[in-house]
């Protein structure tokens, strides 16, 4: 998904959108946002292959880049799509394969004042439950499919 060219371009636009500053209020919001989308540009061949789990996250993020122009109340929903998107991928690949950005955003989340394990957001329960639960259910499901090959080999 991250690897298109149609996507990529997109998220160039929109990089280059939130860096023009048109969002006063959500200046540091938009800089983050623009620092991730420009790691995940750079890593759009790692993102596609492993963020895609969280699909109410990765369809708001799709349909925000489908926007001809974003306000000032596209942001913060956007910084919190791309954190999914970080969170996944640095759960899958590890925390040492982070870049400064992505350890900065995963910090921004985990010693700010936005965000609580028990908040009751769809945010919160996503990134603190949703994404490593889904990680655990496909290591058994993997897990399990290659118990299953050693109990019935193929002949």
């Amino acid at each position: 998904m991250f690897s298109s060219a149609a996507t990529r371009t997109k998220i160039h636009s929109l990089m280059q959108h939130l860096r023009s500053y048109p969002f006063l209020q959500q200046k540091e919001n938009a800089e983050r946002c623009a620092m991730l989308l420009e790691t995940i540009d750079e890593q759009h061949a790692i993102y596609s292959q492993l963020c895609y789990s969280q699909k109410y996250f990765l369809q708001h993020f799709q349909d925000i880049l489908s926007k001809q122009n974003i306000d000032e109340d596209d942001i913060f929903p956007l910084l919190e799509d791309l954190l999914i998107l970080v969170r996944e991928k640095t759960l899958r690949a590890g925390f040492t394969q982070a870049n400064d950005a992505e350890r900065a955003a995963l910090t921004h989340v985990l010693d700010g004042e936005h965000w609580d394990k028990e908040d009751g957001t769809l945010f919160s329960e996503t990134f603190f439950y949703k994404v490593p639960l889904s990680l655990i259910h496909a290591i058994s499901n993997d897990l399990h499919c290659t118990e299953q090959k050693s109990i019935y080999p193929t002949q």
